[in-house]
């Protein structure tokens, strides 16, 4: 028998079908869950939870959670506006201008270089590489030049994890 190759990219399907497909499914959930209802009743009656059908259905208890539903439901969308509308006027003020620089100045990288007494091409092949290992031993300044030269962490053994 020939073996069938399903193919399944969600992204092929409408948006209408993703949002049909969902709500039939909740449909027959909720119909599943309908059919359960007496069998949930009576354990809830065996557990000694008979009062909570007198006080939330027959006393109309559950008028007061939607009354609750819809006042949070509005507190959501009065923060959800004055969030917007502050974004708005941050677009406004400030436009899509990007002030962040991506590296630091020339003379940033060779402070630090200086700092960490390297020369400035040892410190550029340092932050242009993926991954560093950096010795963690008493004299930095030696070890550092030392790790430099050999290309990898003094501690490893040969074949260690290299900069």
């Amino acid at each position: 028998m020939p073996e069938i190759k399903i193919i399944d990219n969600p992204k092929l399907k409408s948006f209408l079908r993703t949002v049909t497909e969902a709500g039939f499914t909740s449909l027959m959930w909720g119909g599943w869950i309908y059919l359960f209802l007496p069998v949930l009743n009576i354990i809830l009656w065996y557990f000694g939870i008979r009062l909570f059908y007198l006080e939330v259905v027959q006393t109309a208890g559950y008028k007061e959670f939607f009354v609750l539903l819809g006042r949070v439901g509005w507190s959501i969308l009065i923060i959800f506006a004055i969030l917007r509308l502050w974004g708005f006027y941050n677009l406004r003020r400030f436009g899509k201008r990007n002030r962040r620089t991506q590296h630091p100045a020339d003379q940033e990288n060779e402070k630090m270089a200086a700092y960490f007494h390297l020369t400035p091409s040892q410190f550029d092949r340092i932050r242009s590489s993926r991954e560093v290992v950096w010795p963690v031993i008493m004299e930095p300044e030696l070890d550092v030049q030392e790790m430099l030269s050999t290309k990898q962490h003094p501690n490893l053994p040969a074949g260690g994890k290299t900069i």
